[in-house]
């Protein structure tokens, strides 16, 4: 097959897991999913007409409440960057009482540096997140099912992944769910690529996906002005978003995705866009039970 591979020969190529599960209540009162989330650019945002996507006929903004998904091994995590150095003056009599106040090197710059990971202060409430029982935990490599879709998404020169991620959660009606943060690609400044979010909720007998994203592209003109919300998360900012800011890169065009979607479970789902294309699947998952560790 061709590299360059077309939507639906890719989807119709692998074919997904059609038996619809219903789902039943886990030992906590709330209905559990599974649920993985591949976004990636569409082959026809070079055929898009601009004139359907104008700043006065676009209106985006992030849901509240508003949550972001948690990295499975976000608690082994430790901040080697270059900045972190420690640094304790041997001049200051108070901190040294070896150095007196007629002491001449209080006059010197004397130093100690030490290079390494900071360790965090001791927190009494700190445990470990249990990827089997929190929610709203991005899971690992082990964990995702759309690896063969997302490599042949890959494999074309018309398509990029933007965001992938695979999570559980309970499944509230629309009025309780939060919407989680959705945000990939290329990062400039203080905008990604891929913004937005997506609430997942349940509804009589249904999972509802509801996809509020957009696409920004960049150049260092723009002759449009684009009211695009800030992130409402802390995100980190990368080396490349610093240089970008430097080049004074803009956004010159947003290609907003507003869309719901009834879903099946265990079923695999296609949101199409002329920006950007979504494969989305919820899976029943029923929490395991709690430990019932004793000494006796």
């Amino acid at each position: 097959m061709k590299p360059a591979l077309t939507i639906s020969i890719v989807f119709f190529a692998l074919a997904a897991n059609t038996n619809a599960t219903a789902q039943t209540f886990s030992y906590d009162g709330n209905r559990w999913y599974e649920i993985e989330v591949s976004i990636f650019t569409n082959q026809s945002a070079r055929a898009i007409n601009p004139e359907l996507f104008l700043p006065e006929h676009i209106e985006l903004l992030y849901p509240q409440p508003i949550l972001q998904l948690t990295p499975a091994f976000k608690d082994y995590l430790l901040d080697f960057s270059a900045d972190n150095v420690a640094i304790n003056s041997l001049t200051n009599s108070s901190v040294n009482p070896f150095v007196s106040d007629l002491d001449p090197l209080q006059d010197s710059a004397i130093e100690i540096v030490t290079y390494g990971p900071e360790l965090r202060e001791a927190n009494t409430d700190f445990r470990l997140i249990d990827k089997a029982r929190d929610p709203f935990v991005s899971l690992a490599e082990e964990e995702h099912e759309f690896t063969r879709f997302n490599r042949n998404i890959e494999s074309s020169p018309d398509h990029r992944i933007l965001f992938h991620a695979v999570w559980r959660q309970p499944v509230l009606n629309k009025i309780q769910a939060s919407a989680i943060l959705v945000t990939g690609g290329d990062r400039y400044g203080q905008h990604n690529e891929l913004e937005g979010s997506l609430i997942i909720s349940y509804n009589i007998n249904r999972v509802d996906v509801d996809a509020r994203l957009w696409r920004n592209s960049f150049n260092i003109v723009s002759d449009l002005e684009w009211n695009v919300p800030l992130i409402p998360l802390a995100a980190p900012i990368t080396d490349a978003a610093i240089e970008a800011d430097s080049f004074g890169l803009l956004i010159d065009q947003v290609y907003p995705m507003l869309e719901t979607r009834q879903m099946i479970s265990n079923q695999l789902h296609y949101l199409d866009h002329p920006a950007l294309g979504i494969l989305i699947e919820v899976r029943p998952y029923e929490l395991p039970p709690l430990f019932d560790f004793s000494l006796d």
